[in-house]
């Protein structure tokens, strides 16, 4: 069976209704074997990564962050592409050095991919721009979500919408978000929550 019959299913089922998530993962389980569902994800993990890796080289900061962020591997002449980056941003004497530690090891370590993440997402951002980029999505989603339930929401609806959005943009991005943090940005006043 081709791996492109992975995701045709009938829209409706033979009473006539739309088949629910269960049904549809039933039926996917069904037609596919779990070798080709793989080949199928590896496939869009591996073309999603190259995508972001691309716009990581072209410059854009967010693309950058998230890579560094999720511990991607640096390439051959990643590392120096990186500095050269730092270098547009910032002299070089003035870097701190534990970042050009970071930059002159071999294998960096989760912490140096910590480290030199948050550094470039605070030299990288543009004046007046959000420094933490996946919490301001997760609120973004929230808010949506919260939005469509209505005026008042109680108070364990909007705990449990907060946490889903904290888990899906968190799942996106390679990194845990506090759902409290997402909550205190949703407690602010509009105009000083910087989208």
């Amino acid at each position: 069976m081709p791996i492109h019959n992975f995701i045709a299913f009938p829209r409706r089922l033979e009473c006539g209704r739309v088949p629910s998530a269960d049904e549809v993962r039933a039926l996917r389980r069904a037609r596919v074997s779990a070798a080709n569902a793989k080949k199928v994800g590896d496939a869009r993990r591996g073309t999603a990564t190259a995508a972001q890796s691309e716009a990581a080289r072209g410059g854009n900061v967010a693309r950058l962050v998230d890579c560094l962020r999720a511990r991607k591997a640096l390439a051959d002449g990643d590392g120096d592409r990186l500095a050269a980056f730092i270098a547009t941003k910032l002299r070089r004497r003035r870097w701190p050095p534990e970042v050009v530690r970071a930059l002159g090891s071999a294998a960096p370590t989760e912490g140096d991919f910590d480290l030199l993440a948050d550094f470039v997402e605070t030299i990288g951002r543009r004046p007046g721009g959000v420094r933490d980029q996946p919490l301001h999505r997760a609120s973004r989603l929230a808010e949506v979500l919260l939005s469509l339930l209505g005026r008042r929401v109680p108070d364990a609806m909007r705990t449990a919408t907060i946490k889903y959005a904290c888990e899906t943009e968190g799942d996106d991005a390679g990194l845990a978000i506090e759902p409290e943090r997402v909550r205190d940005l949703l407690n602010r006043p509009r105009a000083r929550r910087q989208y």
